[in-house]
């Protein structure tokens, strides 16, 4: 301070100091991080995009014929390398690392090794500060200046990727933007649970061991767009990609790796997209046939069964028993029931199969932690054991495999139960299937890949060339060239389990895994005889079907359920098998094609199919559209439905049960859907290849061949079919067989099948086939003759099936099949009749198919179902129709008409889309935004045609989360679970959970501590538990409120009731708060959980961002600068009303702690800890006595200061005698400069080259001079009694940040500029720019010397 003489009426003042501090005893978020809530409730790191950081290019080398690199003036580098004229990998360490593998624990290959393609001619040229990097296919545009990209398809000429970013590498995290276009649609991320269409969404590239909706299993760090193009980042470490959640019109990735590694891939189709994926990390595997029936898993080496009337099942002896893993005094299993233990043996289980003439196809024999396969005491003796069934289960056509506990191979120190011999259990016993589990992929994405890859080469080299069928829950990048996946552990028996699966298996193929398969109505639970059959149904249209018995309460075979649930599972099972020819052929096009379950766009391309309206309906190959049952709608007590919004098409599509045609391009509502039956239509023209019913691959004939036609009056269509030996991997060299058929109809009533003659040969394959038929007709033909080669063959009409059955070269019209064929006998099931269309069944007899072509013509053909479903005729009139208050909701709006005389169904159309078959008076339209109105129309359907319109609007409600606190933190005193985190309780989605850490239980008593991010004024709390009430479920304890966490209010107390009721808190008097805090002290099962939890604000009320001092609605650097230049600040002040919402904590003062609250809402937040703030400051002058003229000096320090991390103090001084001259920081902003500087001084000295610190110090020095010459300056001032400085503030750095306002009148300044504050961030780079300047001038000066 300066003193001043003058006598004057006494003016008071203080000054008010306020001094960041390093964030001590808080946990803080690294800077330039943020931690970002994604769908599924896992937070994420990445970092904040930096503004002051340059990517100018200095110049570009071509090292080889595919590799560019570019060297930026910085002195980073980063690696354009080629893999073939549209594949790019860019790659960059700034820690000076090269192009390398993955770096992982342990190491691992994502890519093959014959990743690689030929590159064309690659250039690089500069065009008007360009850079172009080009190869025929591509051209790689680098802004010279930003290092921005723009990447174009030359081939179409299209910009596919706009404003590629140049990395981000901070603190562990790397990531990149670029923009989105409109209409881009983004898909892949591996295991989405629930998920398949990403746009607008962000996915968790990491295993969230969270398998409901909302969670991920086996991620995969590749995605594609519709834009054109694909991105697969090179690494095992996990990831986040955004696709316009957080920023519209920005795609974002990240992961957790300190370098760049990252492919991008260009090319105009999925498929093609699918492809570049597979030529860098393989093709996927074809599944061996018996892959594709069901498979039995379970524990038949551990557990103890002793006779009990609750027991879960009739055994053979007629009798109830229960199981227990230890010793009851019950009788033990094993696998071969060796002691005398039949009927709890693994043999046992298989003949059940066989005995209920349900399909299987193999079987797992020890799926149990601490199972095994064999009792004898010895590794050599337990795989005998397993020899022996493996030879009883081979005899019933059903090949065994083995779960995973641990290890594949023999560990020292392991007891001869749980040891693995992988080589000896597929040499010796003949094991043909491996499941890695959680227990053993736990390791890490590198260490389950090694595994896969591992048994990927030991199956074929010590099975007798046996093709791997290896199941996986933890896939990544690579895993699809080895292994198949499954979506982890569930509880059946609910319509969510049916529901999230859907759009998971259409994701997990656009991801490049297309086989894929869940647990037959989950692992958990399943007594749920409609959902239970509606799983089994849908499923026979997927790859897999993985019934995992013995975890749940009831066993898990398809007739266990007793009937009719027994015969329709029955019948689905057996319609898989027949439909083998078929799925192995789309299972064989998936290596290099379309997945076997396609999302609808993948043939279907438009607006309504690419985002999630389809995301209940798939493609099973090109021909059969698959709408499963997955929830109930209008569900009698017998489990019979309908099902709506169902998505046809363009085109003719055919109930495959009963023939009813349908027309495309609309929504078919109100589908019939009794038990036993599932939406499956068949596209007109199909061909669909067919064998006989059978219940595994080695009852399949191979003798016999059929196809089922849908072919239309006037059309051609053609199929090829694949076979081969579907069991080793000679299909991988090209041994298979394919089959082309073909159908012609002339609009005349004519129709021409041609089957030409097989192509290639197989070990095994059988040349000599019976061909057969199936045309399905509206009438008999009038004639029907055949060739074989260029011989005429005789057909004979015969009358029966049975005469059918018997003949050759005969055929038969069918006039009413019933497709009621498998139900058991004499139950009310099997009384059922499934009455299909009439078809025309005609059989070729054996003949060498691979020498001949075969020809059916057949005159006098009709197919023609359409207008089945309109019976009335008559006038229609525009339906009287309206939008009732009652049929407004919030997502949804149902127009509603009175009957109309002769309507067959109404119909709505609404978005461009027809909503058809509704045969009620009224109609839900959902997925509307709330307080939204819309405008929709009605009209009425017979067979002479359609009403006129009748046009109906609507307006949706408010949304009740309206009120609900967006952006919610919280903690909590005891841990969650990994990937169920405390977040995902406000994550807006019931579909995710909150779980306190698994094991015994110890979350009760605790706290959750929840930061509301605002000031608001409360009304009440809902709190969601789990659906099933279990584990978690919170029932007693306290919730209290706080502004600053350190005073809390009284606690009050809830009592709420253990079931899965929502439950409601409310906030009396409804008090204004930050936060809030739950201690709980009773919950089931002394853990925590719950599916969501919303804090509501007063309606009508606004949140108050505390810091928010720019009234802007956010709170950002803008912020902070204001609350330094009005730190100080006190009531009554003229500007302090203006500022006055910056007073967070209400003292009348703008100070540390209202600038500490602002602080800690930047790059991401602090996650605060339940502690106080403690410690003193001691303020030091530097003389006690002072004389006009004299400078004073006061030293503030804190002393035992914790939990600080900020502090502030207001000094007052009489401004008579006083004057404020300055302010220096000490050990605080300049310590990272004082420390260079020191640094720098300590090596000048060393060297002795002392007189080259003006040079290379000279920002330090030319910071250190402008104080002296500023001090200097004010006191030669003060002497002729005039206020005068040079600088507007020193250090001179500060003199670029000072506002006008900021400057004291009275005084005279002789630099006055610059009148623009320019941001700390651009003066700190400039300050390098010259520091680093100087150096080299260092350089040069030491080299001349």
């Amino acid at each position: 301070m300066q003193t001043n003489n003058k006598l004057k009426q006494p003016r008071q003042a203080a000054i008010a100091l306020a001094m960041p501090l390093a964030l001590a005893g808080m946990t803080l978020m690294p800077q330039g991080i943020n931690a970002i809530p994604l769908r599924s409730g896992l937070v994420i790191e990445h970092p904040i995009a930096q503004t002051d950081e340059t990517f100018a290019v200095k110049n570009v080398a071509q090292i080889n014929p595919h590799t560019i690199e570019i060297n930026y003036t910085d002195g980073r580098q980063m690696t354009l390398d080629f893999y073939g004229d549209n594949i790019l990998r860019m790659f960059r360490d700034d820690k000076g690392g090269v192009v390398r593998d993955p770096l992982a624990t342990p190491p691992a290959k994502i890519l093959v090794e014959s990743a690689r393609r030929k590159t064309g001619n690659l250039s690089a040229i500069d065009v008007d500060g360009t850079l172009q990097i080009t190869t025929p296919a591509v051209s790689v545009n680098i802004d010279k200046h930003t290092g921005n990209m723009n990447i174009v398809d030359l081939r179409t000429g299209k910009t596919v990727i706009e404003n590629l970013t140049p990395a981000k590498i901070d603190n562990g995290s790397t990531s990149v933007t670029m923009r989105s276009h409109d209409g881009e649609y983004f898909y892949g991320g591996g295991v989405q649970n629930g998920r398949f269409s990403h746009r607008g969404e962000s996915i968790a590239i990491e295993n969230t061991n969270s398998w409901v909706d909302g969670g991920v299993a086996s991620p995969t760090p590749f995605y594609w767009s519709t834009g054109g193009y694909g991105v697969m980042w090179n690494t095992f470490r996990p990831g986040r990609y955004d696709f316009g959640h957080d920023t519209p019109g920005e795609v974002r990735l990240q992961h957790s790796e300190d370098y760049l590694d990252m492919f991008v891939m260009l090319d105009e189709t999925p498929v093609q997209l699918l492809n570049d994926f597979y030529q860098l990390t393989g093709n996927p595997v074809l599944m061996p046939k018996f892959g594709f029936y069901e498979g039995h898993l379970n524990a038949y080496n551990r557990d103890y069964w002793k006779e009990d009337k609750n027991g879960a099942m009739v055994f053979e002896d007629g009798k109830m028993y229960k199981e227990s893993q230890k010793d009851n005094g019950g009788t033990k299993e094993s696998l071969n029931g060796e002691k005398n233990n039949y009927q709890f043996s693994a043999r046992a289980a298989i003949d059940r199969y066989v005995n209920n003439d349900m399909p299987l196809g193999w079987f797992l024999p020890n799926d149990g932690y601490g199972a095994g396969y064999g009792q004898t005491g010895t590794l050599d003796g337990n795989i005998d054991n397993l020899r022996q069934f493996g030879d009883y289960a081979r005899s019933k056509g059903v090949e065994i495999g083995l779960w995973t506990q641990s290890d594949l191979h023999p560990k020292a120190g392991v007891e001869p139960l749980l040891q693995r011999d992988i080589v000896k259990e597929v040499r010796d016993a003949g094991v043909r299937v491996l499941k890695t589990d959680v227990a053993w992929v736990g390791y890490g994405y590198s260490f389950g890949l090694n595994g896969v890859s591992d048994v990927a080469q030991v199956m074929p080299y010590y099975g007798s060339d046996a093709r791997p069928f290896i199941i996986t829950l933890d896939g990544w990048a690579g895993t699809q060239r080895y292994a198949t996946v499954w979506s982890g552990d569930q509880t059946g028996g609910d319509w969510e389990y049916i529901r999230f699966h859907i759009p998971t298996f259409i994701g997990s193929g656009l991801s490049g895994q297309p086989n894929i398969t869940s647990d037959m109505d989950g692992i958990f639970g399943g007594k749920n005889v409609p959902v239970n059959v509606r799983e089994f149904q849908w499923k026979t249209f997927t790859p897999m079907q993985l019934n995992m018995d013995g975890w749940g309460a009831n066993p898990k075979y398809p007739h266990i359920l007793g009937e009719p649930a027994a015969s329709i599972n029955r019948s689905y099972l057996k319609l898989k098998s027949m439909l083998m020819p078929y799925t192995y052929t789309i299972a064989h096009e998936a290596i290099d094609g379309k997945p076997m379950i396609r999302a609808m766009f993948l043939d279907y391309p438009n607006d309504y199919t690419h985002g999630t309206k389809t995301q209940y309906q798939f493609m099973y190959g090109p021909s059969m559209l698959i709408a499963p049952i997955y929830r109930e709608t209008r569900a009698d007590k017998d489990g019979n439905d309908i099902r709506n919004g169902i998505y046809l098409p363009e085109g003719t599509w055919i109930d495959y049960w009963n023939g009813d045609a349908y027309e495309g391009g609309r929504i078919v509502n109100e589908y019939q859907a009794p038990l036993w039956k599932i939406p499956v239509f068949v596209k007109a023209d199909a061909i669909i290849p067919m064998t006989n019913p059978n219940n595994n691959p080695s009852q399949i004939r191979q003798d016999y061949r059929a196809y089922e036609i849908y072919a239309s009056a006037n059309g051609t269509s053609a199929f090829k079919e694949y076979d081969d030996d579907g069991n080793t991997t000679q299909y991988l060299h090209g041994n298979g067989v394919t089959t082309d058929v073909s159908v012609c109809t002339d609009g005349k009533g004519r129709m021409r099948v041609d089957i030409q003659p097989a192509q290639g040969t197989y070990d095994g394959y059988e040349a000599e086939k019976l061909t057969e038929l199936r045309v399905n007709v509206t009438r008999a033909p009038k004639k029907v003759t055949a060739k074989v080669g260029k011989t005429t063959v005789k057909l004979t009409q015969v009358q029966t099936l049975a005469e059918f059955e018997k003949g050759d070269n005969v055929y038969y019209y069918d006039a009413e099949p019933n497709l009621n064929r498998f139900s058991t006998p004499g139950t009310d099931a099997a009384k059922v009749v499934i009455k299909k269309n009439a078809q025309l069944l005609v059989k070729i007899q054996k003949t060498n198919v691979s020498d001949n072509a075969i020809a059916v013509a057949i005159d006098g053909f009709e197919f023609n179902t359409a207008g089945r479903m309109l019976t009335h005729s008559g006038a229609l009139a525009a339906p009287e129709a309206q939008i009732a208050e009652a049929g407004c909701g919030v997502f949804n709006l149902t127009p509603s008409w009175k009957p109309q005389p002769n309507a067959d169904y109404y119909e709505i159309e609404y978005d461009g889309m027809l909503y058809s078959t509704i045969h009620g008076t009224q109609f839900s339209i959902d997925q509307l935004q709330p307080e939204t109105e819309y405008s929709m129309k009605v009209r009425a359907v017979n067979r002479d045609g359609a009403s006129d319109w009748t046009t109906v609007k609507g307006k949706t409600l408010n949304n009740p989360l309206e009120f609900a606190i967006k952006g919610i933190k919280a903690q909590t005193s005891f841990q969650d679970q990994p990937g169920q985190k405390v977040s995902k309780l406000f994550d807006f989605d019931k579909k995710t959970s909150w779980h306190s850490q698994w094991g015994k239980g110890e979350a009760i008593p605790g706290d959750v501590t929840i930061d509301l991010r605002s000031v608001n004024k409360l009304d009440r709390m809902e709190y969601i538990p789990r659906e099933d009430a279990g584990n978690g479920t919170i029932m007693e304890g306290t919730i209290s409120y706080s502004m600053d966490r350190q005073k809390w209010s009284t606690p009050v107390p809830f009592v709420w009731k253990a079931d899965n009721t929502t439950k409601t808190f409310t906030f009396e008097g409804n008090p204004e708060a930050r936060y809030v805090q739950m201690h709980l002290t009773k919950a089931v099962g002394n853990f925590a959980s719950g599916r969501a939890m919303y804090i509501y604000k007063v309606a009508g009320s606004q949140s108050v961002l505390q810091g928010d001092i720019n009234h802007d609605n956010r709170i950002d650097e803008n912020d902070l600068t204001s609350y330094m230049n009005y730190t100080g600040l006190r009531r009554g002040d003229s500007d302090f009303d203006y500022v006055s919402a910056g007073d967070i904590n209400r003292n009348g003062l703008i100070d540390a702690y209202d600038i500490s609250c602002v602080s800690n809402e930047l790059d991401g937040g602090v996650y605060p800890k339940n502690d106080h703030c403690s410690g003193s400051l001691v303020l030091t002058p530097s003389r006690t006595t002072f004389a006009a003229g004299d400078v004073i000096e006061l030293k503030v320090q804190g002393k035992a200061l914790h939990w600080v991390n900020a502090l502030s103090f207001a000094l007052p001084y009489n401004t008579d005698e006083l004057e404020y001259a300055g302010i220096e920081l000490l050990n605080m902003k300049e310590l990272v400069n004082l420390t260079i500087g020191g640094i720098i001084a300590v090596c000048a000295i060393i060297i002795h080259k002392e007189l080259l610190l003006p040079i290379l110090c000279g920002i330090f020095f030319v910071e250190s001079l402008s104080v002296i010459l500023q001090v200097w300056y004010y006191k030669m001032g003060k002497r002729h009694g005039v206020k005068q400085r040079i600088f507007r503030r020193t250090p001179i750095h500060d003199n670029f940040r000072t506002q006008d306002s900021q400057l004291d009148a009275d005084c005279r300044y002789v630099i006055k500029g610059p009148h623009t504050v320019v941001h700390e961030s651009k003066i700190t780079l400039r300050f390098w720019i010259v520091t680093i300047i100087l150096a080299a001038l260092t350089i040069i000066t030491l080299k001349i010397r």
